[in-house]
């Protein structure tokens, strides 16, 4: 079995992050990695369940997906296409406060970066649908959580990448990545930098998939090494 190691200015643990975003007010939490498949989601599942003890509104917005599943928006009163992970936060954590079609306002099915590329596709459309999906979330929640796909520049051939994103909406960032010491410090670098660029806030960095026998040594030298 493998575990996690979080590493953030409040150290130690999922909750000590959400105890650090408690006392920030409203600013949204972004949770990227470094590349697919380190661990996102169930991240997003550990977060939402201490903000749920914290806050008594948690929103959710998946900002741009990829995988996508029909869902019927009640507003809407239609079926739409929402990125598959808004379901299972959507139904895990009872979110009835927030629609589906505010929780999942971009989605990048197969032949959208052709239609981007060939001008079919309008950045300035995207970015509006991003910002009114958070306005609308956040108008309706204490706290607004949201989650990445892929690492931070994922999303940049069709100028949306995560950090990007991010940065447009004043989210502070936790970045995933595998366990390991020298490759995962070299992963988190690239996506720090990106980060950077469009002035997003790292909150946190989650270490997983650490091999039990490795998790103090991992610990230990990636805490020095940040």
């Amino acid at each position: 079995m493998q575990s996690s190691c979080m590493l953030s200015s409040a150290a130690g643990s999922t909750a000590a992050l959400c105890r650090s975003f408690s006392t920030g007010g409203q600013r949204p939490i972004f949770v990227a990695a470094t590349k697919q498949h380190v661990g996102k989601t169930t991240t997003s599942l550990a977060l939402m369940a201490g903000l749920q003890k914290r806050f008594p509104k948690v929103g959710f917005i998946k900002p741009v997906g990829q995988q996508h599943v029909t869902v019927h928006s009640e507003t809407l009163g239609k079926e739409i296409r929402v990125d598959k992970d808004i379901c299972l936060l959507k139904e895990q954590f009872h979110l009835d406060h927030i629609d589906y079609r505010h929780m999942s306002p971009v989605i990048i099915p197969r032949g959208y970066t052709k239609d981007y590329i060939e001008g079919k596709i309008s950045h300035e459309e995207q970015l509006k649908d991003i910002e009114h999906a958070y306005e609308k979330v956040s108008e309706a929640s204490d706290v607004v959580l949201m989650e990445g796909t892929g690492h931070c520049a994922v999303g940049s051939v069709v100028g949306v990448n995560n950090a990007q994103v991010a940065g447009m909406l004043g989210a502070s960032m936790i970045l995933i990545a595998n366990g390991g010491l020298g490759s995962a410090f070299d992963e988190l670098e690239l996506n720090r930098v990106l980060c950077e660029k469009y002035n997003v806030p790292i909150a946190g960095v989650v270490i997983n998939k650490v091999i039990p026998s490795k998790y103090d040594q991992t610990k230990h030298y990636m805490s020095k090494a940040f």
